[in-house]
């Protein structure tokens, strides 16, 4: 299971993430993150993965703005943010 970071206020997307399987954390949560989704970058993203059992392959940055939980969650699954290949 996936563990995803979600800022403060953010709750629809918090639930929408839920709803799909994913393991939802608060920023300052100990241990490894995959992704973490934002909307103001100056909420508390300093402190993300500065513990000693960070994250060895760092989290993904995700920034909500306009975005669906569909593409959230293509982007939490890809690790990218555009397709490589469209029609």
């Amino acid at each position: 299971m996936k563990r995803v970071a979600v800022q403060q206020g953010l709750d629809e997307i918090r639930l929408g993430l839920e709803r799909e399987g994913y393991e939802v954390v608060d920023y300052r949560d100990e241990g490894h993150i995959d992704a973490i989704v934002y909307t103001d970058i100056y909420s508390g993203l300093d402190s993300v993965n500065n513990s000693v059992d960070g994250n060895i392959y760092g989290a993904i940055l995700i920034n909500a703005n306009n975005k669906t939980i569909d593409e959230i969650e293509h982007i939490i699954e890809t690790r990218r943010y555009e397709r490589l290949f469209t029609k």
